[in-house]
């Protein structure tokens, strides 16, 4: 499956061009959606994982065999309720399947217990519960409701085993998915988002110098040591630049994936590197961590930190991509819903011949997003 083939319905779409380059911005700008695992993923990424139905990567690490394990000894049972419920799930996003949207503080607790969970084996003391009507539930519940199609959440916060349980669920119904698939004769190792390890490379090949050439700009802008830590999962694919019609996407060009396990992927980067040079054409931080433990600043208080974010940017653009000074640029409108929860300020810059996006953290001025096209 070739990720880029959906940019194509972009260009297909009759609308000006500068309404395709705002709708192109507000897909790279990580708009909200309802689904908590993709809420600060490129809207791209959200249609990939929809589309192969977000199946669960498992890393070869012994203790996270035990998640492997306990996979493959649901009882027939437990099997057969995961499977009525994958074979009925037809919504868009994950959090359509649930009474409710998860808080802030829960998405951080899930952020430390999926580490427990994946790396360490520790699972909940009870699987979360599959009931057939909403009448069976008891106040405080977590539970799936067969009737409703739906997974009902306290109204409170989960507590840590209700955590545990919905992280269960999904790593379920995520092996499940996969098991449909390859049921189906879909070749879920060769394809990157369904694989259980890293691309395999040679030292020496082009592929090779494309994840040192990453593995460095992560270290240089973020301070990540991927080398330092074996529970990384890095995908490495090569694109033909002719297939594409416009965006980032016109030069032959390298995409890599970093990310570790969990829910959405919590810790996570993709960067695209051209194939001639190895230059970045976009570096994103697509983990929802990130951003929920940025410092959050009111719209005033980010107001008056504008000058200090457009000259980091430019300092970047200068020093990782080459460029001087900008012909013009803009501010764009944040994504968050509440004007007192900025962490980021977006810009656009327009040079002679490219168009350039960057997204930059308030608290440290780090980049979050740097997109060429």
């Amino acid at each position: 499956m070739k990720k880029y083939e959906f940019k194509d319905l972009l260009s297909n779409i009759e609308i000006s061009e500068d309404e395709k380059q705002d709708l192109y911005e507000n897909c790279i700008n990580r708009k909200r959606t309802s689904d908590f695992t993709f809420r600060y993923s490129q809207l791209l990424l959200v249609l990939i994982a929809v589309t192969v139905f977000s199946v669960l990567s498992i890393g070869a690490a012994a203790a996270v065999m035990s998640v492997r394990e306990r996979m493959e000894n649901m009882s027939e049972e437990e099997y057969g309720d995961y499977a009525y419920e994958v074979e009925n799930d037809t919504f868009i996003s994950v959090d359509e399947g649930f009474s409710r949207e998860l808080t802030d503080n829960e998405i951080l607790r899930i952020i430390e217990l999926e580490r427990s969970y994946y790396d360490d084996g520790v699972f909940p003391a009870a699987p979360l519960p599959h009931l057939q009507t909403k009448a069976e539930l008891q106040d405080g519940m977590l539970a799936y409701v067969a009737a409703d199609n739906l997974v009902y959440m306290p109204e409170g916060d989960m507590d840590d085993e209700q955590i545990l349980q919905y992280i269960d669920h999904d790593a379920k119904k995520r092996y499940i998915n996969r098991q449909s698939l390859i049921e189906e004769g879909y070749d879920t190792e060769s394809s990157p988002y369904l694989t259980s390890d890293s691309t395999p490379l040679t030292a020496g090949s082009r592929e090779y110098e494309a994840r040192e050439a990453a593995e460095k700009y992560l270290m240089d802008m973020y301070g990540v040591d991927i080398k330092a830590d074996d529970k990384w999962i890095v995908l490495v694919e090569f694109f033909e630049g002719e297939h594409y019609e416009e965006g980032p996407d016109t030069e032959d060009l390298y995409q890599l994936d970093f990310y570790k396990n969990g829910t959405g992927y919590a810790t996570a980067y993709q960067l695209r590197l051209r194939a001639d040079d190895l230059e970045p054409l976009l570096i994103s931080v697509v983990g929802y961590e990130q951003e929920l433990r940025a410092k959050k600043y009111t719209a005033e208080e980010a107001e008056a930190l504008k000058e200090s974010a457009y000259e980091s940017a430019v300092r970047f653009l200068k020093d990782t991509a080459g460029l001087g000074e900008p012909d013009d640029f803009r501010f764009e409108d944040g994504y968050e819903e509440d004007p007192s929860q900025i962490s980021a300020l977006s810009l656009s810059f327009k040079y002679s011949d490219k168009h350039v996006f960057v997204r930059i953290r308030l608290e440290d001025k780090k980049v979050m997003d740097f997109v060429v096209h």
